[in-house]
């Protein structure tokens, strides 16, 4: 309902005709509405809105700690992650007469002397919010607690306390493809057509998802701690089935928008931990460097060669690839261009390529865990020089975010030179949320990275986050004042005469 700056917003693209009117912290208020419709009947929630809030966390929008979602709304049972095998096991249960406790993946409230033995106690909701360094302690539980052999992890809610649930094992390619087989419609509800339907679906109806998972470990996402780190790949065959449903449909004009997942050239990927379902904490999937152990090479032609099935497929005239890439994964280990790259800028750009190097800093590219800029260079050059070879009019388009926790302001005009000297200026930007449960919003309560133990400054003021976004975006009108601005508070008279 509210903007990174927390003003109320004019349209809902996910309700009919874009009208507003979802209430806030929906979660407990259709719980409520449930329980009152449907009494004695159990009521599971899950998704993106309880499935990082499923233990005590911080809230952006009150500014202050809350209590686990679970506690709040009532529910019988709490589903975090994806949720297929968990649903169905809650159903076989019900249907059984059976008990909704010690699902993997689910979270549940008991009483103290209902703790398993050998669970890990986390800090309570109590103890987080008398001390908000405590938020460390429950990251690093998170973290390390994340995998199908982990203990249960243990949070007490004054008399209560919420039990997480290991996930399952990571789920093999077959069960994938049944759960993407299924017969989708790929339309809204037919009650929503009078009221203009839902504006959310027309950007991906006519995409195709090749898998789940996240290897990045960004800082300010969550998907680590939803999909999970371990790549959960759709098969050829189940993504060419789709394909060619597609292509028959009746409304299909020949361009599917997208070909990929969280991360596009993620596709395939494998490491033989996160397959088995291990957890990994001895270094990082892709930063500083991508790990030895990640079948890169392999991965990157098994995506090429979909990619191209896609596109031969009859009645497909254009299949683009619009999920984000990893440029620092488009390089073999002999330092040169996979031929995925070639392919990508020949066949798969509708114009512009989308990627987020998502600052210029280096200091906070690190605090962000992501690449340092010059990686991004590296494949900007590369990118226009394969453009310049094929002759083809083709552009990126970059994603940056402002307000992150380590962008002072000086670091924020290092991205404002390099974006002058371009002579470019994102029509959008992204303005940063400590979202729950992720290394980022540690750093923000904290001013403290929760990895690494070192100090990160915070930009928390209001004016402050107006000159970082105004910074990037400084060719719009309404920018001008706010850049001079913070081009003299840093001192940076030279760059204010030439912005002038």
């Amino acid at each position: 309902n509210y903007t990174a700056a927390k003003k109320k917003r004019r349209v809902d693209v996910y309700r009919p005709g874009g009208e507003t009117g979802r209430p806030n912290r929906a979660t407990i208020a259709y719980t409520a509405k449930a329980r009152n419709q449907f009494r004695g009947v159990p009521v599971i929630v899950g998704g993106l809105e309880a499935g990082p809030r499923r233990l005590a966390y911080w809230d952006y929008w009150d500014e202050k700690f809350r209590r686990s979602i679970l506690v709040d709304c009532k529910a019988d049972l709490l589903v975090w992650g994806m949720g297929e095998r968990q649903i169905v096991e809650v159903a076989r249960r019900i249907g059984a007469g059976e008990p909704l406790r010690g699902i993997a993946g689910t979270c549940e409230i008991v009483t103290p002397d209902e703790v398993p033995e050998g669970a890990r106690v986390v800090p309570s909701f109590e103890e987080l919010e008398a001390d908000d360094a405590k938020l460390v302690d429950l990251f690093d539980a998170v973290r390390e607690e994340n995998s199908p052999s982990s203990k249960v992890l243990a949070q007490a809610h004054a008399t209560r306390v919420v039990l997480q649930h290991p996930p399952a094992p990571p789920a093999k390619q077959e069960e994938v493809d049944r759960w993407f087989d299924l017969p989708y419609r790929r339309e809204w509800h037919p009650d929503h057509t009078q009221r203009g339907g839902i504006a959310a679906l027309e950007p991906v109806r006519w995409s195709v998802n090749t898998h789940r998972g996240c290897m990045a470990d960004c800082s300010f996402c969550s998907i680590t701690f939803h999909q999970g780190r371990s790549i959960q790949s759709r098969s050829e065959e189940s993504i060419m089935r789709e394909v060619t449903t597609l292509a028959e449909h009746h409304d299909f004009r020949g361009t599917i928008t997208d070909v990929g997942g969280p991360t596009a050239n993620m596709y395939g990927l494998g490491c033989k931990l996160l397959e088995k379902g291990e957890a990994c904490l001895g270094r990082d999937c892709l930063t500083p460097d991508p790990c030895p152990a990640l079948r890169l090479d392999k991965t990157s032609e098994g995506y090429r060669r979909l990619l191209t099935m896609v596109r031969e497929q009859k009645g497909v005239k254009h299949a683009f690839v619009s999920s984000g890439i990893r440029y620092d994964m488009l390089k073999g280990k002999d330092g040169r261009m996979l031929p995925l790259h070639h392919d990508l800028v020949e066949h798969h750009v509708p114009g512009r390529m989308k990627l987020a190097p998502e600052h210029a800093s280096n200091e906070v590219l690190e605090v962000m865990n992501k690449p340092s800029f010059d990686v991004y260079e590296e494949y900007e050059q590369e990118y226009q020089s394969k453009c310049e070879d094929m002759g083809r009019d083709q552009h990126l388009v970059n994603y940056f975010i402002v307000g992150h926790p380590g962008t002072t302001i000086d670091a924020a005009i290092e991205l404002f030179e390099k974006l002058f000297k371009r002579n470019y200026s994102p029509e959008q930007v992204q303005e940063f949320i400590p979202l729950p449960m992720t290394r980022a919003n540690v750093q923000y309560v904290c001013g403290v990275d929760p990895i690494t133990r070192k100090d990160v400054y915070v930009p928390r003021r209001e004016r402050e986050r107006k000159i970082q976004k105004a910074l990037v975006r400084w060719k719009a009108p309404e920018s001008y004042r706010f850049v001079l601005e913070g081009l003299e508070a840093a001192g940076r008279d030279d760059l204010a005469k030439k912005f002038r």
